[in-house]
């Protein structure tokens, strides 16, 4: 079992490993496919993976930066703060994929099939709900492990 600084980081592998087969269905849409195709390498699967690595690296570091600038929280506070960042990342995350690469010229959603912004849009709902069992499973096995009763 993973402690100390070695917590953290294997936390944020499992979580990435998680949300990556998670999401997996994205890949349906052939305007998704399309985006992640050729960029940032031209290997289609590694693509994928480095998305995810850096939506899910971002996640960790949003949350926890939230934590540290508030000198650590917890109880309810943290709950709240858990949820609102499961809940409000993914938002943040489709508004920039759907609404500012499009707008940057980088990606068509509607080039294949389905709109791309609205398989983005489920795909960021999937996400919180997934994130969002996953803190609450978290919670209830910190809370089973640590209780002092």
């Amino acid at each position: 079992m993973a402690s100390g600084w070695t917590a953290p980081i294997a936390a944020t592998v499992f979580v990435w490993l998680l949300v990556t087969v998670a999401c997996l269905p994205v890949l349906a849409a052939g305007s998704v496919r399309a985006a992640i195709d050729d960029w940032p390498t031209d290997r289609y699967a590694l693509n994928y993976l480095l998305l995810f690595g850096a939506v899910v690296l971002c996640h960790a570091a949003v949350f926890l930066g939230g934590v540290v600038i508030r000198g650590g929280i917890g109880g309810v506070e943290l709950v709240r703060w858990t949820l609102l960042v499961a809940a409000g990342y993914p938002v943040l995350v489709w508004v920039i994929l759907a609404v500012v690469l499009p707008a940057a010229g980088r990606w068509d959603p509607a080039a294949e099939g389905l709109d791309g912004r609205i398989v983005l849009a489920a795909a960021a709902v999937w996400y919180a709900i997934v994130l969002s069992i996953t803190a609450a499973a978290t919670f209830f096995l910190l809370f089973v492990l640590y209780f002092p009763g």
